[in-house]
């Protein structure tokens, strides 16, 4: 449910992430079919890539959540938000239990700005995001 909503609002905001001159890609772990479905649906403009193994998630450090991380108190506040937005869980595709995060990489690979959620749900905000797009450009 809440990588649903996060390629959701990735959607809503591509135009400002473009405008700060980043590139969007969301990860996901998977089958194509399953980034085909999902993407398409939530987030059509977002290059969606998957890998059935969560090799990606551990190349870049991302946790496998608790079972408090993914029906403690934070994250039933965040699911909330999400259902208010119109997204419920559906069936879930590779491992449920990975958490997400946000990176933004430069052109050599090199990781610049890396927020890690914390829970389910624990999306940055684009403000945020945006910022340190911004600082980065600047440096």
């Amino acid at each position: 449910m809440h990588c649903r909503d996060w390629l959701a609002q990735l959607e809503r905001h591509t135009d400002e992430i473009l405008a700060a001159g980043l590139r969007l890609a969301a990860v996901g772990i998977g089958k194509p079919k399953h980034a085909q479905r999902y993407c398409g649906r939530f987030g059509p403009s977002v290059q969606c890539l998957v890998n059935p193994t969560k090799e990606a998630y551990d190349a870049y450090g991302l946790k496998r959540g608790r079972l408090v991380d993914l029906i403690g108190p934070q994250t039933i506040i965040a699911s909330a938000r999400t259902v208010a937005r119109g997204i419920v869980q559906g069936n879930a595709t590779g491992d449920p239990y990975m958490l997400g995060g946000v990176f933004i990489i430069d052109q050599q690979g090199v990781i610049r700005y890396a927020r890690y959620d914390q829970y389910a749900g624990d999306h940055p905000g684009f403000a945020e995001i945006l910022e340190a797009a911004r600082v980065l450009s600047v440096s």
